[in-house]
């Protein structure tokens, strides 16, 4: 924990700078696309799919801990080879071989690619219900403990109310359920190559694309792109990684709509595909 903002990380990536790196063009650059913002625009991996202090609590005397994005840098750097591992063994059709500790990285990378993405904290729930819970946490604590009633009101106030939001939002991500990673573990590995000339994958702010379906289940999907022609996911079998070539434009395009229909914003470093995409959108 530290209190001097300028000797701790702000700027935290919820799609890591050495994965958004694997989709860039040749000036080693994303074309990106923001909803909210409406605009196509050109810049660094570094400048996209980043928040400042997104993994940050503060507690009420103005010490930030960030040890949660320390975690994750930890996380991504393990996960970074294996990467490189995966999307080597896609592009030569040699299926390659993780160790335990290997996968074990990877499930814990790939499983926070959902849980860690502001798109999907949106989505399960929102401002007005966290102000909702706190106000019925407050009134509880005050029937148990009227003696208390001046710590609460320290409390509920609108910063100190943003900072217990904030703090429960934090820790709820640090937590993973026993029973996904043993899920994931369960499966083995398949690798989505495209072999289509000219295709490519975009990576959006909720990155990782599902099909309807329980991941207990042998024949759901679940990818996660990892580089422009490389995506990862369960696989089909127990203890293999089965490498599938993609040849169908058709199939490639149905997976980036996905990814861009359900991400805020969303970026590849192929122009002409960001275009395609964009002009996919539904109208308002």
């Amino acid at each position: 924990m530290l209190n001097n903002d300028d000797h701790i990380p702000k700027r935290h990536h919820f799609v890591a700078q050495m994965h958004a790196d694997r989709f860039t063009d040749g000036k080693g650059k994303l074309w990106a696309f923001n909803k909210q913002r409406g605009v196509l625009f050109h810049a660094p991996p570094k400048a996209v799919f980043v928040e400042t202090h997104l993994y940050t609590i503060e507690a009420s005397d103005g010490v930030k801990d960030t040890s949660l994005e320390s975690d994750f840098s930890k996380l991504e750097s393990g996960a970074n080879s294996i990467i490189e591992e995966l999307v080597a063994g896609a592009r030569s059709g040699h299926e390659p071989q993780l160790t335990a500790q290997q996968r074990t990285i990877w499930d814990a990378y790939f499983y926070l690619q959902w849980k860690r993405v502001p798109d999907v904290h949106a989505k399960l729930g929102s401002l007005t219900q966290a102000d909702a819970l706190l106000d019925e946490i407050f009134a509880q604590i005050r029937a148990r403990r009227p003696d208390a009633t001046a710590e609460i009101d320290k409390l509920n106030t609108p910063e100190g109310r943003k900072r217990l939001i904030q703090g429960g939002k934090v820790q709820a991500i640090r937590r993973t359920p026993g029973d996904v990673l043993g899920i994931l573990a369960a499966r083995g590995l398949a690798l989505l190559h495209i072999t289509a000339p000219g295709e490519s994958f975009a990576i959006g702010s909720l990155p990782i694309v599902r099909k309807p379906g329980n991941l207990r289940e042998a024949d759901s999907e679940a990818w996660l792109p990892v580089s422009s022609d490389v995506a990862v996911g369960p696989g089909f079998e127990p203890n293999t990684i089965k490498i599938i070539e993609l040849t169908n434009q058709e199939d490639i395009w149905r997976m980036n709509k996905a990814t861009a229909g359900q991400s805020t914003t969303y970026a590849a470093g192929s122009k002409v595909l960001m275009e395609k995409l964009i002009a996919a959108l539904p109208q308002p």
